[in-house]
């Protein structure tokens, strides 16, 4: 080895060991901020700066507030709270403010999960769960291979599950072929979402036109992939719609930007907004993509919560259908469905799928390979999607009390949103339009110009400022509407309706008189 190589090597060896001295050794004293910040890889500065500037406003600042609040009250029992526990208002998530679980679903989900000699082969198993849920789970047993729950599956998910969506769709959409290979069983819709807008985003000039106000898993993903949201404005005067002017205006305006829009979201029912699509207005959506070249990322997975007895879920895929776009593969489109909503509500099952139309089969294989890279969805979540689109056979011992649980919370659902709805409308300074559908309400709200002031001093936005004081006066616990986006100079909220009837009554009471004590402490 020549002098100068050796001497390279033995800086370079230098070098090395003098970095890991500074690594492993302990610090000194009076040196341990300096070393530790040394010693930091990772930082704020280093990281993703897309992931660090990312906001999902649902599980955002003032719900990290109330979680604190709320672990105050359990921990002290004479704490400084005028109430005795926080009402979580702000996620679509029924099982943790009351909603009881449907009982076959999770008769069957229990028997699958169990050994057979612990389940559907035990000496009493017949005593104790109904004869048709013991057939679907053993059933589900075989379909599953032989191994349970406990195992991986296809990256697609379930063959057989996968089957029962695709006949679960066509049957939704009047008899419109479904394809199971075109089909996924993901974690939610959540996952699905992220696995499009991945393929979706190539580069940072690329964009995604969203509803405004949205629901932040697509502002969120878009900013986390580096990608654009180009928002198209709902009019909250005619009921959360969005016109074709705007459609139009939108698009124009992120193409004079620079920006390649490849893809647009419908969100139908609306998410914060409550709204439900015409047949028109949803195949106005459709045409226009396909006008446009855009894919378009359908998101119904509040297709079962309509409470309007004039309205109708209408699906894009039958809007597309019905329009002669499928048959000319002139769209590109994929649709949600999750069993975290509807009349399920089983969130924590993470249970979804998504179905893709239309798609060169190329790209398919790409968003296979990215399922893939996450081995499968969650099996209990898997098994859920197949008794969501496939409850008992009408007849069978489970089939009426099923459909009268159901029928419960329905007509539960249909109630609360008009308590919370009516509620909140008779409040001087607020505005709200009715819940066609979904879980939410998302009221306008008259902030003063002194709350406003203080907002900007603070560094928040002002429905931040309100909902912070809302939480911390009445333990309600709401997302500001600034987390949605909306239009300039408009502020607010989206609440749930969920909790149980009587909390609802109560809130709404706390909503008018806090709001009042608002009003005077900025007037």
């Amino acid at each position: 080895m020549n002098q100068s190589r050796r001497q390279r090597m033995t800086a370079l060896c230098l070098a090395v060991i003098t970095s890991a001295a500074v690594y492993a050794a302990p610090p000194s004293s009076g040196s341990v901020a300096a070393v530790a910040s040394v010693r930091k890889r990772l930082t704020e500065e280093t990281m993703s700066q897309n992931l660090r500037t990312m906001e999902y406003a649902v599980r955002g600042a003032v719900v990290i507030a109330a979680d604190k609040i709320s672990e105050d009250i359990a921990n002290d029992p004479n704490h400084k709270y005028p109430f005795k526990k926080i009402i979580y208002t702000n996620i679509g998530n029924p099982h943790s403010v009351g909603q009881k679980a449907l009982t076959w679903p999770r008769q069957v989900l229990a028997l699958v999960d169990l050994p057979e000699e612990a389940g559907v082969d035990h000496p009493a198993a017949k005593k104790l769960f109904p004869a048709d849920a013991i057939k679907r789970a053993r059933e589900i047993k075989k379909s599953l291979g032989g191994h349970g729950t406990g195992a991986y599956s296809h990256s697609k998910g379930v063959a057989s599950f996968r089957k029962e969506v695709a006949a679960f769709i066509s049957a939704r959409d009047g008899g419109v072929p479904s394809d199971p290979e075109s089909i996924f069983l993901t974690n939610g819709a959540s996952s699905a979402i992220g696995y499009v807008l991945t393929a979706l985003i190539a580069d940072k000039k690329c964009g995604v036109m969203a509803p405004i106000p949205q629901y932040p898993i697509y502002s969120a993903s878009v900013e986390l992939l580096g990608g654009n949201l180009v928002g198209y404005y709902l009019d909250e005067k005619s009921g959360w719609e969005a016109s074709m002017e705007e459609l139009e205006r939108s698009l124009a305006d992120a193409k004079k930007k620079g920006i390649k829009v490849n893809s647009f979201v419908l969100i139908n029912p609306g998410n914060p907004t409550g709204q439900v699509l015409s047949k028109a207005a949803v195949q106005d959506v459709v045409k226009f993509c396909a006008k446009h070249s855009l894919v378009l990322l359908a998101d119904e997975v509040y297709q079962v919560n309509v409470y309007d007895e004039n309205d109708e879920f209408y699906s894009c895929k039958r809007a597309a259908h019905d329009c002669g776009l499928i048959e000319d593969n002139s769209l590109e489109m994929v649709s949600f469905h999750s069993v975290s909503k509807g009349l399920y509500g089983e969130c924590g099952r993470r249970g979804g799928y998504m179905e893709l139309v239309g798609f060169d089969s190329k790209v398919l294989d790409q968003i296979y390979k990215l399922a893939s890279s996450s081995l499968c969805s969650c099996l209990p979540g898997q098994v859920m999607v197949s008794l969501m689109v496939r409850g008992p056979t009408e007849g069978s011992e489970s089939f009426a009390p099923h459909e009268a649980e159901k029928a419960t919370i329905f007509k539960s659902l249909i109630k609360r949103s008009k308590i919370v709805g009516d509620g909140l409308n008779n409040i001087p300074g607020f505005e709200c339009t009715k819940a066609a559908g979904a879980m939410y309400l998302f009221p306008s709200v008259k902030i003063p110009p002194k709350a406003i002031a203080e907002s900007k001093r603070q560094g928040v936005s002002p429905d931040t400022l309100y909902a912070v004081s809302l939480l911390e006066a009445t333990g309600i616990c709401v997302v500001p509407g600034s987390g949605f986006r909306q239009a300039e100079g408009r502020y607010g909220f989206r609440t749930t309706f969920l909790p149980k009837e009587e909390e609802m009554k109560a809130a709404v009471g706390r909503f008018k008189s806090h709001y009042e004590d608002f009003v005077k402490q900025y007037s």
